[in-house]
């Protein structure tokens, strides 16, 4: 049985569907907050600390519950109209902190952050959220609700079986629509892809390149699935037009195999297959503070965020001066390496399991660089391995790390212990697992130094982290 009306707090029956009327006490990971009626943790989502809330719950477990809010009844002095109803996206999952103020939602991402790092790693670090700098700009001028809107240069939508384009709902499968693409950059906004319907295609992905203004226009759509011709012909016909009208050029990729190809291993897994339909799908990026340019695949990794690549560049070369050499572990296409190696010139190392993204390592490292004749080449190796199968890591004084939101793990925190690295600069997606990772590397001597947020991923759970280890 469900209630329709508020049940005891400190009830031991509650079943999803129930009301609960919640006094907020706390920030968790994930966007979540924190209430404890009766002693029992539940975590709400859409509420802020210190309000009073009415809230539906959607999963009872043994310790804990989870609950959505469907009445304030005690607002916060920080909570906005939810962003996504101006977006025309209500329901949508990945933005946690719609409802919020943007600079407030810094400050409960640092909560959420110092309890994770004193919960999971024993840190004593309390570490600031930072904006970046085209958020910062926007808060200055007064922009309101809408800075923090326009920050992602690579966007996933998803496609519902009739060829509809949206997003999924928050926790579900079900596929929204939306007016406007949540946190989109310009330049994909203005392609109106999610207006179209696409039969045969399970999901898109859309990445711009940044740097050379924002404006040039210039990227690629990678359609998953058996898209129909119709599909095609659509999406061709507005990637034609969108280079006509600028200085840059839209690629078409498409990638029959789906799913099972990724998730599924072995015998009788479909193999995947990638067709270039238009251009080739590398985008060429522009990094301010940076006297290169850097190519990368479509749907490689990059910094997501305009202002991430830049700025964590220059936040990494402050942080190995001194080094005499740089070992570069998850390097990519070679973006800190590079940094590293052009502004302190000293020679650097860097290894990665994608062959793809070795293979655009080594270009970048060798394409003409932007300033007049004269510059000396970079002292640079690139290396394809998978890092935790390695026996031991190449020397080097320093080591840089930037692993993928599962974090580094014990068998290379093992590696970098037995490493003679009297230095770690760390790069984490993931506050949780970079926590974990922090009390690994101090079982093998490393003390965290320093460490600070960034908010490359504005308005929803996830924060950037810059840290620094030494022994």
């Amino acid at each position: 049985m469900t209630s329709s009306q508020p049940v005891p707090p400190a009830s031991d029956a509650l079943a999803p569907g129930d009301l609960l009327d919640l006094d907020i006490t706390g920030q968790a990971a994930g966007g979540e907050t924190i209430a404890r009626p009766g002693g029992r943790a539940v975590f709400v989502r859409g509420a802020i600390p210190g309000e009073r809330v009415r809230a539906r719950v959607t999963e009872v477990k043994k310790r804990l519950a989870r609950a959505d809010v469907e009445e304030v009844l005690e607002a916060s002095t920080y909570r906005v109209p939810d962003r996504r109803l101006a977006l025309g996206a209500a329901g949508i999952g990945g933005m946690e902190f719609a409802h919020v103020d943007l600079a407030h939602s810094r400050v409960l991402k640092a909560q959420a952050a110092t309890d994770q790092f004193t919960r999971l790693g024993g840190l004593a670090h309390a570490p600031e959220v930072l904006p970046a700098a085209h958020e910062a700009a926007g808060e200055a001028a007064g922009g309101g609700a809408t800075v923090g809107l326009d920050w992602r240069t690579r966007v996933q939508l998803a496609v519902a079986r009739d060829g509809r384009v949206g997003m999924r709902a928050a926790r579900s499968h079900e596929v929204l629509p939306v007016d406007h693409i949540p946190f989109a950059v310009p330049t994909i906004e203005a392609l109106g892809l999610h207006h179209l319907s696409l039969p045969g295609v399970e999901r898109l992905e859309i990445a711009a390149a940044t740097g050379a203004g924002d404006t040039h226009g210039s990227g690629a759509v990678l359609l998953h699935g058996t898209p129909t011709a119709e599909a095609r012909a659509a999406v061709t016909d507005v990637l034609t037009s969108a280079s006509r009208g600028g200085a840059g050029a839209w690629d078409l990729l498409v990638r029959t195999g789906g799913a099972a190809a990724r998730n599924r291993g072995g015998r009788g897994a479909r193999k995947q297959r990638l067709e270039a339909v238009r251009g080739n799908g590398y985008l060429t990026e522009h990094v301010p503070g940076l006297d290169r340019t850097f190519r990368v695949r479509a749907d490689g990794f990059w910094q997501v965020h305009r202002d991430a690549a830049g700025e964590l560049a220059a936040r990494v070369v402050a942080e190995t001066t001194g080094a005499r050499k740089v070992l570069d572990l998850y390097c990519g296409v070679g973006l800190f390496s590079l940094a590293v190696g052009d502004a302190h010139g000293i020679p650097v190392v860097g290894i990665e399991g994608s062959s793809e993204a070795i293979d655009s390592a080594r270009r970048n490292a060798t394409a003409q660089r932007s300033s007049a004749g004269g510059v000396p080449a970079v002292d640079a190796e690139f290396e394809v391995a998978r890092i935790e199968q390695l026996d031991v890591l190449p020397a080097a004084d320093t080591i840089v790390l930037d692993p993928p939101r599962a974090g580094a793990g014990e068998a290379v925190c093992a590696l970098m212990g037995a490493s003679a690295a009297e230095r770690i600069v760390y790069v984490s997606c993931d506050g949780g697992t970079f926590a974990r990772d922090a009390a690994l590397l101090r079982g093998h001597g490393f003390d965290l130094v320093s460490t600070e947020g960034h908010d490359y991923f504005p308005l929803t759970a996830h924060t950037e982290f810059v840290s620094v280890f030494a022994r």
